[in-house]
């Protein structure tokens, strides 16, 4: 009996301990509680729902209006197809068209933003690129409108199309500014392709900045300062904004990264803001020109810690007659400072340049020789001048062109050697030594027919692709006419430098 009373005793004696325990526990819950019961009620509204605290919510209304589809259509021609599946596919079903330069339409799709209640349009220059016709239509509607080209920058891969909207009032979207943002920061991406995807919306945050060297659409655009992002541009999104979390736009959503999934890139805002303007007053953009080559300037060793030269762009070549020459530049000079802002690589120098303006003195320091040299230089306005005049300024791979109805002396002499009686295309009037393109075997008197598919009948578009393709290392596919016989040839660059 009493081992009995015993163990029970134990066991109500255990029994105290947990309920003492247990009573301190919900004192030190309720203590921990306290603060939280105090905080106001969360109050409902109508129309809130659980997403309604999200800002991409919010984002995502203020900027999905604005955003439009952007369809165009182009005639394809057999000749132009090229060797890949299009046109085996034109092969198979416009059998009796193959060799007589037959056309059909080739549709494509992109995305774009209304930035001007009037009705601009920004874009990518390669969702409109050789395009027939333009039709823009706004998210759940079935109406298109027609857009018209106000202006191209194929250097930035930029484009602005405007449309009338019948005194409609559209939405528009406002520029944020794209230095302000950090790696980490929100990233939206809003396009709005035809069909199933139509009016989509992602989210990722920005990976990096300042990316370049990137081949889009098979070119290069010249001046590349992209955002990188982690926010899916799917397919049809070109074009479309990518913005922060207040809805503005940070960037036009221009490419995506095919070794990488998830990873894409957009033009920064600053660099559009100022293409836009330029666009919209003068349909096209202006740009300062100094006539040299560069490349990012190595350390100097044999220095002292403190003294070794950091950053800057060295000076591999200087245009005869051009103002860099003019305002005494040499290669080899390393610059260091243009207009007042330190240089600390080629890529930036190459922007400063060209938002200089033509025709205004800028001061520039050059190291040379160890010693600090201050210059001033003159820009002229960048431009294609040899398309002016039939001939090509710059050998790019090795090749110097001129139209075959230009009045050189030396395109009618190769004309009248080989026998060549065409008027329309570029041809080759001088293949440089050890170039890739005479590596590739391309000789003076070969007519260029293509490049990389695309027709080449003048030296406009000569001067396009080659500004596209200028700093591309990707192979270069040419057709090429030698007398009759006509063949493709793949010509791989090599990278020295860039021309600023």
């Amino acid at each position: 009996m009493r081992r009995y009373i015993s163990k029970t005793g134990a066991a109500w004696s255990s029994l105290g301990r947990d309920r003492a325990s247990a009573v301190s526990s919900c004192t030190l819950v309720l203590l921990c509680l306290a603060p939280l019961l105090l905080l106001p009620a969360p109050s409902v509204c109508a129309g809130d729902g659980p997403t309604a605290s999200s800002p991409f919510v919010t984002a995502a209304r203020l900027v999905r209006p604005a955003v439009v589809n952007i369809r165009c259509t182009r005639s394809v021609t057999d000749e132009g197809v090229g060797t890949g599946p299009l046109q085996e596919m034109f092969r198979r079903f416009f059998p009796e068209e193959e060799g007589k330069g037959g056309k059909f339409e080739m549709p494509s799709t992109g995305s774009g933003f209304v930035i001007d209640p009037d009705g601009y349009i920004m874009t990518n220059y390669h969702v409109i690129a050789e395009a027939e016709a333009v039709f823009v239509r706004f998210s759940g509607e079935q109406r298109e409108y027609a857009g018209e080209l106000v202006g191209a920058d194929p250097n930035t891969d930029l484009a602005l199309l405007k449309i009338d909207a019948g005194g409609r009032a559209l939405p528009a979207l406002e520029f944020g500014d794209s230095d302000a943002l950090e790696v980490g920061d929100w990233a939206i991406a809003v396009g709005n392709p035809f069909g199933t995807l139509e009016s989509t919306l992602t989210v990722g945050v920005i990976s990096a900045k300042g990316r370049g060297d990137l081949v889009i659409g098979g070119m290069t655009p010249r001046y590349q300062d992209f955002i990188q992002t982690d926010a899916s541009i799917n397919f049809g999104n070109s074009g479309g904004p990518l913005v922060d979390v207040r809805g503005r736009v940070m960037g036009v959503n221009t490419a995506i990264n095919k070794e990488g999934r998830g990873i894409g890139f957009a033009v920064p805002s600053i660099l559009v803001q100022g293409i836009y303007r330029q666009l919209r007053d003068h349909g096209k953009v202006v740009r300062g020109y100094l006539g040299i080559m560069t490349e990012d300037a190595p350390a100097e060793s044999g220095q002292p810690a403190d003294d070794v030269q950091v950053g800057g762009a060295r000076i591999l070549s200087v245009v005869p007659d051009g103002p860099g020459q003019a305002a005494g530049l040499q290669p080899g000079d390393i610059v260091t400072s243009f207009g007042g802002t330190q240089v600390s690589s080629r890529r930036q120098l190459q922007f400063l340049i060209a938002g200089a303006r033509p025709g205004q003195p800028v001061p520039v320091t050059v190291r040379r020789a160890g010693a600090d040299l201050d210059l001033q230089v003159t820009p002229v306005p960048w431009q294609d001048e040899a398309s002016d005049r039939g001939i090509a300024a710059e050998p790019w791979l090795g090749l110097e062109v001129a139209a075959l109805d230009g009045a050189d002396p030396r395109v009618m002499r190769l004309r009248q050697t080989l026998g060549i009686t065409a008027t329309d295309g570029v041809i080759a009037l001088e293949v440089r030594e050890d170039s890739p393109a005479m590596a590739a075997g391309i000789r003076p008197g070969d007519v260029l027919v293509s490049i990389n598919g695309r027709e080449i009948p003048d030296m406009a578009a000569y001067g396009q692709v080659r500004d596209l393709l200028l700093h591309s290392t990707d192979p270069v596919t040419f057709l090429v006419r030698t007398g009759s016989a006509e063949n493709y040839v793949s010509v791989l660059p090599r990278p020295v430098g860039v021309e600023n």
